[in-house]
């Protein structure tokens, strides 16, 4: 429902051909302690696994697309926040 959330998963769609989901994986991040405190997180990078094992590896190539996804989303922010003044 978080408006930054929805508008991370549009500034994510044009780079992916697949839909922008939700996925749910095994492991831990930060990401519980926001939760935890009623506050919206996303785990949200390039493509890769062996996620904090010794055959971890990242996708040089989905770099570029992650790199876009987020310059994208900051330039969309602004939109999302309240307007001066209203509550």
């Amino acid at each position: 429902e978080s408006p930054f959330v929805q508008g991370l998963c549009e500034a994510a769609s044009p780079h992916h051909p697949e839909r922008v989901t939700s996925v749910g994986r095994d492991g831990a991040s930060d990401v519980v302690s926001f939760l935890r405190a009623g506050i919206p997180a996303v785990e949200f990078g390039p493509v890769g696994g062996g996620h904090h094992g010794p055959e971890e590896w990242v996708s040089v190539s989905s770099l570029a697309n992650y790199r876009r996804t987020l310059v994208e989303f900051l330039d969309g922010v602004s939109r999302w926040l309240p307007k001066e003044g209203s509550p």
